[in-house]
């Protein structure tokens, strides 16, 4: 798959694929940086890196040992390392800005307005504000 840097970031324009769905892709891929020049034609091409590296992955499955998401216990194999801050909005791959999610918990936070962020080394959850206003 081919995004132009400005499309990743901002996660708005046209692709084949949704922004917001190739930003959910690349939580958890390999990421191979190429600069094209004006014709699509490589100019450079960097190394392919794991956005998540395999002893960080590790480190993850021990912390929340499967889906993180309330309720779900989903296995490890089957989830995937998602940014809490996106990497290519300038987060960390660090264990302090990462939380394991199945697939469909991974579509949820990054579509519905769920929020998570870590709160003494876990990962907490915030539901969307109409969701909280029903369940007052």
């Amino acid at each position: 798959m081919t995004i132009d840097w400005h499309t990743l970031k901002t996660g708005t324009g046209t692709t084949e694929l949704a922004p917001s769905a190739i930003r959910r892709l690349a939580c958890d891929a390999k990421v191979l940086p190429v600069v094209l020049g004006s014709n699509s034609e490589p100019l450079d091409i960097g190394r392919i890196s794991y956005t998540v590296p395999p002893h960080l992955r590790r480190a993850l499955i021990v912390r929340d040992k499967h889906c993180a998401f309330p309720g779900c216990r989903r296995r490890p194999s089957t989830c995937h390392a998602h940014h809490i801050t996106h990497w290519a909005n300038g987060g960390d791959t660090a264990l302090t800005n990462l939380v394991l999610l199945c697939g469909m918990h991974h579509r949820l936070i990054h579509h519905s307005g769920w929020t998570v962020r870590i709160t003494n080394g876990r990962p907490e959850f915030t539901p969307p504000n109409w969701l909280r206003r029903r369940q007052t």
